[in-house]
């Protein structure tokens, strides 16, 4: 259980971060957005196979261009 919830957090968090894109102007190119996610593996207790859960990760721009996050999934 405990991998089965590893794999599926760090499968989210690999989605969340194929799906960003920045669209900005040539000039901040330079300085493209920098996704941080500062708990990508939370603890987030015991539970059945099938059961919803829910998450939520904060996300952070650390980059100069605008950040956009066109969409989630879980893995």
């Amino acid at each position: 259980m405990n991998l089965s919830r590893k794999l599926g957090l760090s499968a989210v968090t690999f989605a969340v971060m194929a799906t960003v894109l920045a669209s900005a102007p040539a000039a901040a190119q330079k300085d493209p957005p920098k996704m941080y996610i500062r708990n990508k593996e939370p603890d987030l207790g015991t539970f059945y196979e099938g059961e919803d859960i829910e998450y939520k990760f904060k996300v952070r721009n650390n980059g100069v261009a605008e950040l956009h996050i066109l969409g989630v999934r879980p893995g």
